[in-house]
């Protein structure tokens, strides 16, 4: 009699712990890595046009195709580049997340509301129709902000602190794309007016003229930083440092502070 082997459990195994890794995300990061990955599959695939992602201006007007609003910024190609995006935004996005908002989802989600917002406006202005680099710049722009002298490995190993990051990216855009790369730029835009008015400001003891809509936390189920309330809420603080993760945290190699 012949004995049937067992089924093999190694690809549910697999399955299973890529699946806790995935819940185990936080909330933006996971929804930014999802929705980019589907899209991005949907388009690569030809399930659906991907001008349908793009923004296209006359049919949101015309059409009240709302959805382009949002979904170019959630759309790269199907290609190592595209790789290469995911695994950026994945973390950097991460980074932010866990560190400088750990326990303030709603301000993190605030935060990238307010880059595509912003950049939405800029995009008007020279047709830019995806705007998923400017999302990555506006991340990696804030990442390198509160690790500035933080030092990084960039392209064929060259070191540079991180507040240069988001400049060697944008260079990097122009000599692939062969012209300026309004995305990364809006995106690095974005992201410099949200720490000068959030960060940079109040801490000079002016205020802080983009808080976190009150709207934001009730989605989030959360309280505002400053209500006495608020159970285990973290403030942000720019007189004391904020704890770096082991080996920084960027694509292309481990960081180490001056100093």
């Amino acid at each position: 009699m012949v004995r049937q082997a067992p089924p093999s459990r190694g690809m549910s195994s697999d399955g299973a712990q890529i699946a806790r890794w995935f819940s185990a995300l936080p909330v933006c990061t996971r929804f930014l890595i999802e929705a980019t990955g589907v899209l991005t599959l949907v388009c690569g695939l030809h399930l659906l046009p991907g001008h349908y992602m793009a923004l296209y201006w006359q049919p949101v007007m015309r059409q009240f195709q709302l959805w382009r609003i949002v979904t170019n910024f959630l759309v790269t190609g199907l290609t190592i580049g595209g790789v290469i995006h995911m695994v950026l935004l994945y973390r950097h996005s991460l980074a932010l997340e866990k560190e400088e908002y750990g326990g303030r989802t709603a301000d993190y989600a605030w935060f990238i509301m307010f880059c595509m917002i912003l950049m939405t406006c800029l995009s008007w202005f020279t047709s830019t129709p995806v705007l998923s680099d400017g999302l990555l710049l506006s991340l990696v722009t804030l990442w390198s902000l509160h690790r500035a002298d933080q030092i990084v490995n960039f392209f064929l190993g060259i070191q540079f602190p991180a507040r240069y990051l988001p400049y060697a990216m944008m260079t990097m855009d122009f000599l692939f794309i062969g012209g300026f790369p309004y995305a990364a730029f809006y995106g690095w835009m974005s992201a410099q007016a949200y720490y000068y008015l959030s960060v940079d400001l109040p801490s000079q003891g002016g205020l802080n003229y983009i808080p976190t809509p009150q709207l934001v936390y009730r989605v989030f189920g959360q309280v505002r930083r400053n209500d006495p309330h608020a159970p285990n809420t973290r403030m942000a603080s720019t007189s004391n440092p904020i704890p770096q993760r082991p080996g920084g945290g960027n694509f292309w190699g481990q960081g180490r502070r001056l100093g």
